[in-house]
């Protein structure tokens, strides 16, 4: 497996979701451990590393554990550690101005490399009905769980292939992460930054503005496996062992 990078880069990666029966934690765990061998100088995590949402925890399983452990041995090893608290883990947004030992929590965090500058975000600032309709969000998030259940036990004794998750490529879901894009680029425009990283949508991606502005959303560890590196340049990587 190769990973991307080279050391006086930062790495961004969010929604892990772990505590989930939808995290892929082990890919996680083998990422991270790739990582110690060369630590980055950077390591963002924007957001939803935890699931909090869920009024089902499953048992947190011991490469669950190993996700923070590793973390914490990068820091130790020298790489700063910024968490960005997202709506799935807001429990954490009260921390969001606090340094825990080598780890720090805010709610966004510039990154600067060779005079370029980069905000990263969570995203849902930019998705309006998931932040003013947070107890919607959460009921519509269980309905989707329950939906995915029942769609893989109707696909077992069925002849469709159609999954629930193919619907995130769906027409209304691009067009709420175009909605999201814009309103990121907007924003990053109004600071007058070289770019902006975030994820949130599970939508990995990376566009360079006509103006040189850089939308990067750094996808998720639920289906891509996917993460940003900044460096001399902002690129789009995946995991694939």
């Amino acid at each position: 497996m190769e990973i991307k990078y080279n050391k006086e880069d930062t790495i961004v990666m969010s929604d892990f979701h772990l505590g989930s029966n939808k995290s892929k934690s082990k890919e996680i765990v083998k990422f991270l451990a790739e990582l110690l061998k060369v630590p980055p100088k950077r390591l963002v995590l924007a957001g939803d590393v935890f699931e909090l949402w869920s009024t089902n925890y499953k048992k947190i399983e011991d490469h669950e554990h190993r996700v923070i452990t590793l973390v914490a041995q990068l820091s130790e090893q020298g790489t700063r550690i910024v968490y960005i608290p997202g709506n799935h883990d807001r429990a954490f947004w009260a921390f969001s101005k606090f340094t825990f030992g080598k780890i720090k929590m805010r709610n966004e965090y510039v990154v600067r490399h060779n005079h370029h500058k980069y905000l990263v975000m969570h995203g849902d600032e930019f998705d309006a009905f998931t932040r003013n309709h947070v107890v919607i969000s959460i009921l519509l998030d269980q309905l989707y769980v329950l939906l995915v259940k029942l769609n893989a036990f109707i696909r077992f004794f069925s002849r469709s292939r159609k999954s629930l998750s193919a619907e995130k490529h769906s027409k209304k879901y691009a067009e709420m992460v175009s909605k999201i894009r814009n309103l990121a680029l907007s924003y990053a425009r109004s600071r007058k930054l070289s770019g902006i990283v975030i994820g949130h949508s599970h939508w990995p991606e990376i566009i360079t503005e006509p103006d040189g502005i850089v939308y990067a959303n750094c996808g998720d560890w639920i289906d891509s496996c996917s993460y940003i590196v900044i460096g001399d340049k902002v690129h789009l990587e995946y995991f694939r062992e």
